[in-house]
C-alpha cells in the first residue's frame, strides 16, 4: 500500500510537471508568434461565423492602431476601417469566400482611429464543418505601408520633371490621348495650350544656367497655380511647357492663361550680384476639332504660339 501511495505521488508530480513544461512551452510559444509577429509586421484573426464573434491577435490590434487587448470589433467595424473606395473590393471577397470557398488577396487602404492611412495585404479563407457550410473565416493582415510608399514615391517621379515639378512629357502625353478620348466619348470640349520663355538664351547667357533654372522653376509655379483641378501642366522640354484643359473651350482657357501671363511678367528675379531683371511668356491655345489627333491638336497650338511671338511675344494667340 505504501509503495503504491508512493508511486501515485510520484506519477501525479510527475503529471504536474509535464502539464507546467506543457504550459511554459505553450505560452514561450505564443510570445515568440507574438513577436515574430510584430517584426514581420502581419496579424491574424479569426471570424466565427456561427457566433458573429471576431478574435483578433496582438499585431492585428496594432496594424489597426488599435491597444492589444481592446474589445473585439464587430465585422462592420472592421469595413469602417478602410477607406471607402475598397469597402466593396474587401466585402464582395468576403461573400465569395464564405459561399464558393474562394481564398482571396487583396492590397486595401485602412485608417486608424487618429486618421493615419494605412497600406495592408489581406488574404484569407473559409473553415467548412461537416455539413459543407462555412463556419469560420481566417485570415492575416500584413502591413504594407513602407513598401506602397516607397511604389508611390517612385512612380511619382517617373511621371514628374525633376526640376518644376510638374508633369513632364511622356506622362503628359498619355494623359492628353486619354482626354481626348473622353472627350469624344462624353461629346465634351477640350482644349491645350502650349507657352514657352520669351528669350530664354539670353537669361542663361547673361545670367547663368542657375538663374535660368530659378526662372524654369518659377514658371512652373504660376502654372501650378494658375489651373484649376483637372487641368494638367507639364514642363515639355528646355523652357517649353503644356497644359491640358479637359472640359473646356479654348475662350474660356484663355482667360486662365491671362492670369498666368500676367503672374510671370509680375515676378522679379535678382541676381547673385543684386542685379534684377523680369521675364515673360507667350502662349498659343488650340481646341480639339472633329478627328483631329494629339500631334495635330499640339501642332495647332504650336502655330498659334509662334503666331504670338510674330505678334511681339508676351502675349497668347488662340488657332484659328
Amino acid at each position: 500500500m505504501v509503495a503504491e501511495a508512493i508511486a501515485s505521488v510520484v506519477l501525479l508530480r510527475a503529471e504536474r510537471e509535464r502539464r507546467r513544461s506543457a504550459e511554459r512551452e505553450t505560452a514561450e510559444s505564443r510570445a515568440q508568434m507574438t513577436e515574430l509577429q510584430q517584426l514581420a509586421r502581419i496579424g491574424n484573426w479569426e471570424f466565427d461565423l456561427q457566433n458573429d464573434a471576431i478574435g483578433w491577435s496582438a499585431e492585428t490590434f496594432h496594424i489597426f492602431g488599435l491597444p492589444a487587448g481592446s474589445e473585439e470589433p464587430e465585422f462592420a467595424d472592421l469595413l469602417l476601417a478602410m477607406e471607402p473606395e475598397d469597402r466593396p473590393l474587401f466585402d464582395r471577397a468576403i461573400q465569395l469566400c464564405i459561399a464558393e470557398g474562394q481564398p482571396y488577396r487583396l492590397d486595401l487602404r485602412i485608417r486608424t482611429p487618429e486618421g493615419t492611412q494605412k497600406f495592408i495585404h489581406a488574404q484569407g479563407s473559409a473553415v467548412y464543418g461537416d455539413s459543407g457550410v462555412a463556419v469560420r473565416l481566417i485570415g492575416t493582415v500584413l502591413d504594407i505601408t513602407d513598401r506602397k510608399r516607397e511604389e508611390n514615391r517612385i512612380a511619382e517621379q517617373a511621371r514628374r520633371d525633376p526640376l518644376t515639378g510638374l508633369a513632364n512629357r511622356g506622362y503628359f502625353a498619355n494623359e492628353m490621348e486619354y482626354a481626348i478620348r473622353i472627350a469624344r466619348e462624353e461629346g465634351k470640349p477640350l482644349s491645350v495650350c502650349m507657352c514657352d520663355i520669351d528669350r530664354f538664351k539670353q537669361v542663361n547667357d547673361r545670367h547663368g544656367h542657375g538663374a535660368g533654372d530659378t526662372v524654369i522653376r518659377a514658371f512652373g509655379r504660376c502654372l501650378a497655380e494658375g489651373v484649376r483641378r483637372g487641368d494638367l501642366a507639364a514642363r515639355w522640354g528646355g523652357d517649353e511647357f503644356c497644359v491640358l484643359f479637359p472640359g473646356t473651350r479654348s475662350a474660356e482657357v484663355q482667360i486662365c492663361v491671362e492670369r498666368i501671363r500676367q503672374k510671370l511678367e509680375s515676378l522679379v528675379f535678382t541676381t547673385d550680384e543684386g542685379q534684377q531683371y523680369r521675364v515673360t511668356g507667350t502662349f498659343g491655345i488650340a481646341e480639339l476639332a472633329p478627328a483631329m489627333n494629339s500631334a495635330e491638336l499640339l501642332e495647332s497650338a504650336d502655330r498659334a504660339l509662334y503666331r504670338a511671338k510674330q505678334q511681339g511675344r508676351n502675349r497668347l494667340a488662340l488657332a484659328s
